[in-house]
This record gives structure tokens, sequence and C-alpha cells, in this order.
């Protein structure tokens, strides 16, 4: 019966995860001709998976052992044998019942091997092959050698029907017919040991064991026997004792463990195993779904589509999830100190710790890397929570505490948030931390399911699908709070809050001294030296305080009702999503004081080369022949009628009438306001509200509307620079025109001209003003913090209030509106893919405090800034609201109100100013709306409602 069974299960294992039989040219034929050593080497391949090594690394390995020979080029190997296992092993699991439990399936199979392979040779050659072809520790071969292919052979009988002197037989047999033990009771036996259900063989090894410990136990409260009998018993029993002991030594340690019977708990938590196989996700299934081992001299790798995805779309720092049999852990280094620790971590013998806190309806899990020489600490800790009230995570906390380990995938971010791959990590888990995570999973299963295991799959399928739009909300969440918007979404009275804003602050500032150099053309070496500094600082004040924040409260992955950005219900706030390439809508509303989601897929939105025609576009100049600029803007905006289709289906539903957007890369470059939709007549999106407002999160806009608000000491600032003496730039009239426009519609203006707008002066007087208007060159830059406005100054960088300037000096509590009324103030040139939206100039001012931002998306003309600058502040004179003055200026441009010649209100003292000083500027204006139609479209208003 053994036999077959061994026969089975090598069959199987070299069926399903074997490659095609006419690849067996590569096997020694000792490997080619054996079943048992077929599928040993096969598990070999799914063994060396769990530690991380590369493909070509276990191709490497099975040449240099002989088991693979070695005229077979890599590649090949790697092809054919190697990455088949892995795909399989990585879905499925290996082939056996304990499909999770790899290493315990490899043992097994050299065991099996061994035991055949000592029928036929002498224990010092299967020796030398354990060591030389298997590679086994030393301290391991006397237990493989001690298995045999039929460890039977010594079976003792079965005492109730034969025992060495017969003593043993005749007593049992008295005891059973008295009544003092029932043969039934052995069927206990089997349901304490479902595992032996397959194992007839070694079910009746339990069966006689278990007679065997009956005989005894009764004889022992029967006393009314003599010494000679006794002594008849004993050796009845020592003579079957060591025959059993003999058949132990030969069986495999798991066909011992099979014998062992399991508590309640263990059979339990077995069953939920078994159930929860074959349920994966298919992200994680690609060749490349895991990192492999690091390379200390390759830290530049590219990086799993699936982490990039959590990490970019999710904001995602530490992460868990399952891929097949390997608990996986995702880790990120964001510093050089966290980079430091994860190299600490990697040498051999590196002492990491963990520690456990339980919030009820959580299990947190803290990796403790070790503290790198010189450095000061804290140490770097890393997250990982398993949420106790959902089916999947109970699960995944369940299948990580029996197999031990967790494989630590390690990415780093660099550069404006590109990712890079460091490697993958083997770490074992504590015992005692093992223990405490299995009895909470376990709690935790029998609590959500209780005995009905084989619905875990159904569910795990099934949960959160009515929490998904807010999952996929609140990732968006995450993901685009950037450094520079944390700072005012996080505020608190904690000490470790005002340690937080002061790094902060140190660092903007150090940004914006390398920026100075940075746009003056000197070095940056010292700079990069200083910035380093200042962000380490700030991530570990940041970690300290989130620490902090997060102390005693429940931690699911989600806020907290108490903490939901709210908005009044006519308001609508959509997250855009490229969510393994397909466009989501994640949208939140307010109904009767509760957050409500909805998340919608936009399948036929051309997400694959859409990307490439925005940069396409975006890098096309303005004045480029054939009007190809606003050819290629017009095919851009068409393929997001689908977009402001689907925000269109929203609105009929819920009737809103205001519209929060925030955009993903490379939407953000767009004027999505102006997307059009499937009408009769030109309708856009903008044309489906009251207000369309952009911003990069509910939280900030939320932490704005809640910040407390000073008076200001000024009505208007107006801060205007045409650029002369500017090196690179030319002088340009548009920004003085304005200056004196605005200064006659309002009549306590305060303005810095030319030589008085220097950048010190302009964000003093900022920061006492409620409107500021400011009107000069725009700058971007690759280097997003070195972008800003160009005022007075003896060089570029002296010149340029940049946006790393504003974050480390600016202060816009009293600010309700900032205009940045010059070119590109709302876009940038910057393509890394961490940050999802506002790399621009508006959102240093967003994070100091002001409300809301008027920008431009590209260039526009003197004349179009003059124009739209002299009606907004006409609409703002007469006391209507910053966003409502901002929608009527724009359909004012939009629908090209300057010809109608009967403007009342506003628009006539508008339109009189414009007179004064630009007598003939409707015809300017004529031409260069024909020339584009779309230049209203440029202005873009971001913030709060």
């Amino acid at each position: 019966m053994r036999t077959t069974w061994v026969d089975s299960l090598t069959a199987r294992v070299c069926r399903e995860l074997g490659p095609d039989p006419s690849r067996y040219d590569m096997f020694p034929s000792w490997v080619a001709d054996e079943p048992p050593a077929l599928a040993a080497l096969l598990a070999r391949i799914a063994a060396e998976d769990i530690t991380g090594s590369s493909p070509q690394a276990i191709s490497d390995h099975l040449r240099s052992s002989a088991l693979v020979d070695s005229r077979v080029p890599g590649p090949v190997v790697v092809r054919d044998l190697v990455m088949p296992v892995l795909r399989t092993v990585r879905k499925r699991g290996v082939p056996w019942e304990r499909w999770w439990d790899v290493s315990g399936f490899h043992v097994l199979l050299i065991e099996l091997w061994a035991g055949r392979r000592l029928a036929t040779q002498s224990t010092e050659t299967v020796r030398e092959e354990l060591t030389s072809v298997w590679r086994l520790p030393n301290q391991a071969l006397e237990t493989f050698l001690r298995n045999a292919a039929d460890p039977y052979v010594s079976l003792p009988p079965d005492l109730l029907h034969e025992s060495a002197t017969g003593r043993a037989s005749v007593c049992l047999q008295a005891l059973v017919s008295g009544g003092w033990i029932k043969i039934n009771r052995t069927e206990d036996v089997l349901r304490a040991r479902p595992g032996l259900t397959d194992r007839p063989d070694l079910a009746e090894v339990a069966k006689r064991l278990h007679r065997r410990m009956d005989l005894e136990n009764t004889v022992d409260r029967v006393r009314d026997h003599s010494v000679e009998f006794l002594a008849g018993l004993r050796e009845d029993l020592e003579t079957w004792d060591a025959q059993m002991v003999e058949v132990m030594s030969h069986l495999t340690a798991y066909e011992l463990a099979l014998l062992t019977s399991e508590t309640g708990d263990d059979q339990y938590a077995e069953e939920c195993l078994v159930e929860g196989k074959g349920f994966y996700k298919a992200p994680l299934l690609g060749d490349d779904a895991l990192l492999w081992e690091p390379k200390q001299s390759d830290l530049s790798a590219s990086v799993p589509d699936w982490m990039v995805e959590e990490i970019v779309t999710c904001g995602t720092r530490f992460f868990h999830t399952r891929v097949g049999p390997h608990p996986v852990w995702l880790a990120t280094a964001e510093t050089g100190s966290h980079l430091a620790s994860v190299r600490a971590l990697m040498q051999t013998g590196a002492r990491y710790g963990f520690e456990v806190e339980d919030y009820g309806d959580d299990i947190k899990i803290w990796l403790q890397f070790p503290l790198p020489p010189g450095d000061p600490g804290p140490p770097m800790r890393a997250p990982y929570i398993y949420s106790l009230a959902w089916v999947e995570h109970a699960w995944e906390l369940l299948h990580l505490a029996t197999v031990g380990y967790t494989r630590l995938g390690v990415v780093r971010l660099v550069g404006d948030g590109e990712v890079r791959a460091v490697g993958s990590i083997w770490l074992g888990l504590p015992a005692e931390l093992l223990v405490r995570c299995k009895d909470a999973a376990i709690a935790a299963l029998r609590r959500l399911i209780g005995d009905e295991t084989q619905n875990i799959k159904q569910r795990m399928a099934l949960e959160g699908v009515d929490q998904a739009a807010e999952a996929a909300f609140q990732s968006c969440e995450n993901a685009k709070s950037e450094d520079i918007q944390d700072e005012l979404a996080l505020a608190s009275d904690t000490t470790e809050f005002r340690h937080f804003m002061s790094a902060a602050r140190r660092l903007a500032g150090t940004r914006a001294r390398q920026a100075l150099r940075l746009l003056d053309g000197e070095g940056v070496h010292e700079a990069n030296v200083e910035l380093k500094d200042a962000v380490e600082e700030r991530q570990r004040t940041l970690e300290l305080l989130r620490a902090t924040a997060g102390r005693g409260r429940v931690q699911t992955g989600f806020i907290g009702e108490a903490d939901m950005p709210l908005l009044d219900e006519r308001t609508v706030f959509i997250h855009l999503i490229n969510r393994f390439g397909t466009l989501q809508l994640a949208a939140c509303r307010t109904r009767a004081g509760r957050a409500h989601f909805d998340l919608v897929s936009c399948e036929e939105f051309p997400l694959g080369y859409f990307p490439e025609v925005v940069r396409g576009w975006a890098m096309l100049p303005q004045d480029a022949p054939e009007r190809l600029w606003y050819r290629f803007l017009g095919q851009a905006l068409a393929e997001c009628t689908e977009i402001a289709e689907a925000i269109a289906g929203m609105v009929a539903r819920h009737d809103f009438s205001r519209l929060m957007l925030s955009p993903a890369d490379p939407l953000e470059l767009l004027p999505l306001h102006a997307a059009t939709l499937h009408a009769p007549r030109t309708v856009t999106l903008s044309d489906l509200f009251d207000h369309v407002v952009y911003a990069p999160t509910a939280r900030l806009a939320t932490a704005i509307e809640r910040s407390q608000r000073q008076p200001a000491a000024v009505e208007v600032l107006v801060v205007a620079h045409s650029g002369d003496g500017v090196p690179g730039f030319e002088s340009i009239g548009g920004p003085l025109c304005e200056a004196d426009l605005i200064a006659d519609i309002h009549d306590h203006a305060e303005v810095l001209a030319q030589e008085e707008a220097t950048p010190d002066r302009a964000l003093e007087a900022m920061s006492r003003a409620r409107i500021v208007h400011v009107a000069s060159h725009g700058l971007t830059h690759l280097n997003r913090w070195a972008a800003g406005l160009v005022l007075q100054g003896s060089s570029l960088g002296a010149a340029t209030l940049t946006t790393s300037r504003i974050l480390a000096e600016g202060t816009f509590s009293s600010v309700d509106l900032v205009i940045l009324n010059a070119c590109r103030t709302g876009t940038h040139e910057g393509t890394g893919r961490t940050v999802q939206t506002l790399r621009s100039l508006e959102s240093a001012f967003l994070a100091r405090g002001a409300k809301a931002v008027v920008s431009t998306l590209w260039e526009i003309t003197d004349l179009q800034g003059v124009v739209f600058s002299a009606v907004l502040h006409a609409y703002l004179g007469a006391g209507v609201d910053p966003h409502t003055a901002f929608t009527d200026t724009a359909r004012y441009l939009r629908a090209g109100q300057w010809q109608w010649f009967l403007q009342g209100g506003p628009l006539l003292s508008a339109e009189s100013a414009i007179d004064s000083v630009l007598p003939d500027w409707r015809s300017h204006m004529d031409q260069q709306a024909a020339e584009n139609p779309l230049f209203w479209a440029a202005f873009k208003i971001t913030g709060t409602m």
C-alpha cells in the first residue's frame, strides 16, 4: 500500500510540475528514469524559490549539482524547466494535500528517494549523493539515511491477535470480552487524524499503536494480576515496542506527523488552509511578479507591475499579500537610512526583530530592521496590518503563522518618485509570534465563517465588493497626499507634530537653496549632502508622528468614519485612477452626513497609447505649423469623452452641481473641464456643473476648510514683473498692464511692481492679503522644487520665487484666492510616477494654507492674461465669491462675450478698463480665439469650494 502511495505521489508531481517528456533529455538517466528522483528535483526548484533565488540561479544550481546536464544552456533550463514549475506552484501550490508546505514537500520527496535508493545502493553511496547532489547539511544526513522503501518489514503484529509470548494477546482479548476496552474506539483515532484517510497503511499502524496503549493503560487500572503474568506482559510489550521503533525510524517526517493526532484548532486550521487552495490574484502570477534575491551591485532593476501599482496608485509603503504558497511582504525604502537598514538586513546572520500589537479587530506586526553601523536610531520599522474582520486577511495571517516565514520584497524610491527593485529577502518568524498569530487567525475565522470552511474561497472572492469603491477612493487619498500636502492634513498640537513641521520647513529651505544654485548653474554637490540629511530628518519625524497618531487606535486600512472627508451634498469628489491599465473613477459624495462611494470603470478609455499622445502634445511648441499643437490637444480631449460621459452619468443619478476632480498621470496635464460630451451641440464637462475645481485629495481640501483662518490686513495684493533684467527672459508688457487695471478696479489694492517685486517682499506681503494676484513669467523645471514665478533679481535664482521657497517660508492662512496669471503655473515637466497630481506651483500655495489657486496649463498671451484678470477682478470687486467669479470669467472667454458690446455690471467696468489701455483689444481677441478656440481652457482653479 505504501509503495502504491509513493508511486502515485511521484507520478502526480512529475505530471503536474515536470517538463514535456520530449525535454527529458536535459536530465541524466538516473533522474529521467526514476520518478522519485525527478519529483524530488522538481520540488527542489519550488523550495529554492522560497528564498528568492532567481530562475537563472536555480538553473545554475541544478546544472552544477548534476541534476541537470551541464551542457544544456542555462536560459533553456530556465525556460523549459524552472519557470513552468514556478508558475504552477505560485498558482496552485505544490501537488499534495499540504499545498502550502513547499519545504516539507521537498524534504518528503528526498526522503522517499533516499528510501528507494538505499534498496539498491550502499549507505555510503547514498550519503555521498545526498551531500554532493542534493546538498543536504551534515546534521540532516543520518535522518535521511534511516528511510527505507519498505519501512513495514519489522511492523509488529496487532496485539489483539498475536504477541511474542501470547500473554499480551490473551490479556487484550480478555479485556475486550470483559468490556474494559472497546474495539470501535480505534475509529476515534482515525477521526483525530484526517490525513490518514488516504493512507490505509499508516491507518493500520495508528490502530495497532492505539490498541497497545489501551492495553497498558487498562492493565494499570486493573491490579489483580500475578507478578509472573505482568513480567510476561512486559516482555511482550518491550518486544512489540522495539519493532515499532524500528518501523518509525524508517518513516518520513511527514508520515510521522500524520500519525500524531491533531487538536481541534490544528485540525480546523488545516481545513481552512486546504479550502483556500487555488485562490489567487491574476496580477501576481506573472513571471516577474516577485523580486529575486538582492544583488549588491545592482539596485536599479525593474519592479513588478503589481508592486508599482500598489506604490504609485495606492500610496502603499508596507503591504502584505500571498503569491501561491509564499507569504509576501512589501517594504519601500524612501531614504538613505532606509536603504542602509535594508543592506544590513541582507547580511548573513542579520538580527531583526518583530513586535505584535493587537487592536481587537486588527493584528499589526512590526518588522524592526537592524540598525546600520553609525546610525543613532531609532531603527527602521515596517508595519504589516492584518484585519481580523476580513476572511482574506485572517486566512493570510493563518497561512503566515503556519508556514513560519515571509518573503520580503524591498523596493526603493529614487528621483521624483521612480520605483526601483532592491530584492527579495527570506525572513523567518519567531515561534512565539507564530503561536500568537495562529491563535488570533483561528479565532477570527471561527467568528467569521464558523465551521463552514468550504465557503472560504467564495467569501474571499466576494467580501469587500461593497467596499471596493471606498477602498479605491482611500487608496488614491493615500497615494496623492504628497510630501508637500501631508503637513496641513496631519495638523496636530503634539510635540511630534511640531518636530515634524520644523523638519519639513528645514527640508523645504534646503531644497530652496539647492534650487537657487540649480537655476544659477552652480554646483549642487554640497547642497545634495545637506538635502540628504534634511530628507532623513523629515522622514524620521514623520514616522514618529504617524506612530503617535495611530497608537491605540483600530487600524483597518481605511479612514474611520469620524475622519472621513465630508463634502456638502451638492458636491462630488472624483479621483481618476490608472489601475492595471484600466481607467477608473472613484467618487465620494455625502448624504445625510455620511460619505458614500461609487466606482466606475472606463473600459474603452485608451490608456495604452494615450499617455504618449499627451506627452507628445506637451512637448510641441504652440506655434507649431498647421495648428498642430491645437489639433493634438483636441485629439487628446476627444479621447476623454468617455470620462466626461461617466461623470455625466453620476450627475444624472444624484443631481450634483459642483465637481472636485483629482486627475492621474498624465491626465493632470490636460484641461479635463473642457472634455466634450456626446451631444448634438458642443457641451463640455464644465457645462454640467456650476463649478469645476481641481484638488489633489479630499483630505487636503477638508484640512484647508477646517484650518484656522487669520484676518487679512490687505484685501488685494498685486505682484507684477515684466521679466526685465532677468537673465534668459524677455520683457513683456502684460503684467504691468494687469497691475494698473486691477488697481483701478480695487480702490485699496496694494501693488508690488518691478524693482519692488522681489521674492522676499512678495512672500512677506502675501501673508497679509486675502486675494493675491501674481502677473509675471512662469518657470517650469524638471526639478519641481525649482519651478516658480520670475520676479525681481540679479540672477535667475535670486529672481525666482520657487515652490520650495514658498513651502519653506510661506504662511497663507489669510489667503482665500491666489491668481497665478503666468505661463504654465498649473503644469509640470517632471515625469516621476509616485506623485500622482499637482506637482506644480499651485500645490505649494495650497499646502501653506491658501484656499484656492487659479493657474494656467500652458502659455497664455499678454492679452489673454489682461482680459482674464480684468474680468475676474471686476467680479471679485463686485463681491462675487472666488469660485463663481472664476467660472463666470471662463464662460465669458469661452463664449466670446467681448463681441457683444452690451455688457453691464462688473463686465462693463472690466471692458471699460481694458478699453482705456488697449483700444483695439477686441479684434486681437477675435484673432487669438480663432487660432486656438480652447484658449479659455488654459485657466483652471484648484483648492476648496
